[in-house]
């Protein structure tokens, strides 16, 4: 059997995250400055959404996949590398380029002398275009491809249970939202899951995993159908609804409730539909986990799910799904905005309002609270984008209490923030083209502007037909965050 990995330092492990801002990968970042054995590195794109794990003891780098230089800079000196964990790719061009990434993310860990790789992966499904990047099985093979040269670790798992997570929110919106619940025959099939703090407690512990070569290890907590997890919610939520079995599959059908339901698009319901349906592989996850990590006991479903539900009940959510959307740029709104062609800007005074308030208002906006007066055409906003094949209104909020870069609001991203001076957010709806939302304090003024880059005579044709709702929408939430701001204590 192949000795522990040890650190080059001492005692002390190098470990690098390589997408620290996603769902699993915050999550673990956070688990491991708990570790006073690890100097951790983390790898983004853009350092900015990494908000919360600024100033702690890890050293961040700012750099691309793509690019072998900006990799080989974070590699550099370290033990053990954690791939990108989870992350949804909804692009047929990315997902093509993929394996590229891949091939050279490996090499750059064997010409550093990178002792392990460490990758999480799930049962590889596609539908329409949508590819989890993380469970594609060519991925794992790849990294697992040179086992003269490197050691790699290849975790594959289920749904993940926790808050944030897709299984969660699909299961939650769902007993939410439905009095009544169709339960088509594709909900008797059995799948996979696990607790994402188990996930989480697993790759910590590989990083000393003595083990030959390079294994996949299949882990979870069992097998549930997803109709039986409809049922425990409910039970675990206290809330009394009708489950109805139906004879048939009906997957159009599922898909558009889902996506009404639920943050998902369209895509993304369809794909997670597809993963729900998919054929048993065979894998037992268990007996391999259990002998490899005979400290680890999995998480119940009940457990799982309790523990989700007091996470969000006390505004505890580390991390979400969305996180983990791929094809989104942060930098290059700065770019664009510059550039927007169409703007409708407000302005108001704040009179003796400090801008301490002034912000904590204009960060509350959106979620539970809703938009103000126009709450309800912001929602029919949504659902026409959700119709469109968006994600419409329903992504709502991480928690309520609390924003950062990278955040979903509702319909909108959060792409810059700084505290008490600017919050830009960036539509993630159907607009034919890009748009912004900003809130700026200058001096004694508050400024609202809403930016536009049309793309072709739809995109003009878009801007100009919104024009009459700006007019009553816009110039009602300058208003109504001032007044929140006076009501503040």
């Amino acid at each position: 059997m192949a000795g522990p990995i040890r650190g080059r330092r001492g005692i002390r492990m190098n470990v690098l995250i390589v997408g620290a801002k996603g769902y699993v990968g915050r999550r673990l970042a956070t688990r491991f400055l708990e570790e006073g054995d690890v100097c951790l590195k983390l790898l983004v794109a853009d350092a900015r959404t990494l908000w919360g794990l600024q100033g702690h003891q890890a050293e961040i780098f700012e750099g691309d996949l793509r690019d072998r230089q900006s990799l080989a800079r974070a590699v550099q000196g370290c033990d053990i590398v954690y791939f990108p964990i989870g992350y949804f790719i909804t692009d047929r061009t990315l997902a093509e380029q993929a394996l590229d990434i891949t091939r050279q993310f490996r090499d750059v860990c064997i010409g550093e002398v990178v002792k392990r790789i460490v990758y999480v992966g799930s049962f590889e499904a596609q539908q329409g275009g949508y590819v989890l990047t993380s469970g594609t099985d060519a991925i794992g093979d790849v990294l697992c491809g040179r086992p003269d040269r490197i050691r790699t670790i290849w975790f594959r798992t289920g749904a993940l249970i926790g808050s944030g997570s897709v299984t969660f929110e699909i299961l939650r919106n769902l007993v939410q939202k439905f009095p009544l619940l169709p339960m088509p025959r594709w909900t008797d099939a059995s799948i996979d899951f696990l607790a994402v703090a188990d996930l989480v407690e697993y790759l910590v512990q590989a990083r000393t995993l003595s083990v030959p070569g390079n294994p996949t290890i299949p882990i979870g907590s069992g097998r549930m159908p997803f109709q039986d997890m409809v049922r425990r919610t409910v039970q675990v939520m206290g809330l009394r609804r009708m489950i109805v079995p139906v004879p048939v599959t009906v997957p159009r059908f599922s898909a558009f409730l889902l996506t009404l339901a639920t943050p998902l698009s369209w895509g993304l319901a369809s794909y997670c539909l597809n993963i729900l349906q998919s054929p048993d592989r065979g894998e037992s996850a268990g007996d391999i986990a259990q002998r490899l990590f005979p400290g680890i006991t999995p998480l119940t479903f009940e457990e799982a799910l309790k523990t989700s539900v007091e996470e969000l009940e006390h505004e505890h959510v580390i991390s979400r799904w969305s996180d983990s959307l791929a094809g989104i740029s942060f930098k290059s709104s700065e770019e664009d905005l510059a550039r927007a062609m169409f703007r409708d800007r407000k302005e108001m005074g704040i009179g003796d309002l400090p801008p301490r308030k002034i912000f904590r208002a204009v960060e509350s906006i959106g979620g539970r609270r809703g938009w103000f007066t126009f709450d309800l055409l912001w929602k029919v906003r949504g659902l026409l984008d959700k119709l469109a094949g968006g994600y419409g209104t329903s992504m709502g909020r991480r928690v309520e209490s609390d924003l950062r870069i990278g955040d979903m609001l509702d319909v909108w991203k959060v792409v810059d923030l700084k505290e008490d001076e600017r919050l830009l957010l960036e539509a993630q709806m159907k607009v034919f083209g890009k748009a912004w939302l900003e809130f700026r304090i200058e001096g004694d003024v508050l400024v609202q502007t809403a930016y536009h880059y049309p793309k072709g005579l739809l995109g003009r044709l878009y801007w100009y037909s919104m024009l009459p709702f700006h007019i009553f929408i816009f110039r009602d939430m300058i208003r109504t965050i001032l007044s929140r701001a006076r009501e503040m204590e």
